[in-house]
């Protein structure tokens, strides 16, 4: 998942697009970027966090929040 930091998050390749991961919410955050919030993991009970930049649409940062066996996501980079 480190991976999608630095990409656009309209990416083909960004997992949330790539996988076709349903939308759940969109908030602004105080320092200005954006927080998009996605269904992911099995049965879409895993919460998965983009941080956007607004301008750039860029990733800055992901976070999840839900149970480990609702959650498998690669949480570091290979090697």
């Amino acid at each position: 998942m480190d991976r999608q930091v630095g990409k656009s998050i309209d990416d083909p390749d960004v997992y949330a697009v790539f996988y076709r991961l349903r939308q759940k919410n969109a908030k602004p955050l105080p320092n200005g970027n954006m927080q998009q919030q996605y269904a992911a993991g099995r049965n879409g009970r895993c919460e998965l966090n983009f941080e956007v930049a607004p301008l750039t649409r860029r990733i800055v940062r992901w976070t999840f929040d839900g149970k480990e066996r609702d959650c498998v996501i690669e949480t570091r980079s290979p090697g």
